[in-house]
């Protein structure tokens, strides 16, 4: 799935849930627990690796608990999994972007919603 955001500017900030998103869906009892590691879906880290290589700003999101911040950057790092910011904490509910447009009234936010546990590999900018 190709955008036509604004091509002249590649100055672009990936807001990028985990669970479901990044890697599959787990048991939220299982997700702390010592030696657990989440399924990456195929095509994460490749995409992940090709925005960081552009410059992109990858930001990540997530529900879990501030708590499991420091598990969760391990299962990034054991994942090889790279990203600007971790944002913890935010809930499970609906999540709303709000940008202004491009003074030449170029959007400049939208949404990419894969299926639970599909990912991002098919996701181009």
């Amino acid at each position: 799935m190709e955008h036509n955001i604004d091509q002249a500017t590649k100055n672009y900030t990936i807001f990028c849930d985990l669970d479901g998103t990044l890697w599959e869906q787990g048991d939220p009892c299982e997700i702390a627990k010592p030696g657990y590691q989440p399924k990456i879906i195929h095509g994460t880290v490749d995409k992940i690796r090709e925005w960081d290589s552009k410059g992109f700003k990858i930001i990540l999101t997530t529900g879990r608990k501030e708590s499991l911040r420091e598990v969760t950057v391990k299962q990034l790092a054991y994942a090889g999994i790279v990203y600007d910011q971790l944002i913890m904490g935010i809930g499970g509910g609906f999540r709303v972007l709000i940008n202004d447009k491009k003074p030449n009234n170029v959007n400049s936010a939208f949404v990419y919603m894969p299926q639970r546990n599909e990912g991002i590999s098919g996701f181009n900018l």
